[in-house]
């Protein structure tokens, strides 16, 4: 989106963009609260209520007209427990499955030491990093 699209902003004082921007603000957080309860009744209905009807009624896929096909699908929620993180990544390694280990870094945390440096005067390797300050208007409560 260019600037242009904004234009309904270029006349207001510094007050209404402020109060607009509370606005637009509140409008989000309303959107993102039905967001999370759509998918709470999404999930509901793709993982608990239609899988458990499609087997009581001994269904593994049915045409929908105007839907389409609906099937099972098996799949799992899978995560590594906090306190056997390197027990399991020695595990993967000694299994001959050590290139599923990947060596990151947290977003945040990186956000937050280049902060750290540029407040610091530090040199920030900007050929390796992409790195965009900007300003933005916080609304605190």
């Amino acid at each position: 989106m260019s600037t242009e699209d904004y234009s309904q902003y270029d006349s207001m004082t510094l007050v209404e963009l402020v109060h607009a921007m509370s606005t637009i603000q509140n409008r989000k957080e309303a959107v993102e609260e039905q967001l999370k309860l759509l998918q709470k009744e999404f999930d509901f209905l793709r993982i608990t209520k239609i899988p458990t009807k499609m087997e009581d009624e001994g269904i593994d896929r049915i045409q929908v007209t105007g839907i389409g096909r609906v099937s099972l699908t098996a799949d799992m929620h899978v995560s590594v427990k906090a306190e056997m993180k390197s027990k399991f990544h020695e595990w993967l390694r000694d299994c001959g499955r050590g290139d599923l280990l990947q060596e990151t870094i947290n977003p945040s945390t990186l956000k937050a030491a280049v902060k750290s440096m540029y407040k610091s005067g530090e040199e920030i390797p900007e050929h390796l990093l992409n790195v965009s300050p900007f300003t933005r208007a916080s609304i605190t409560r």
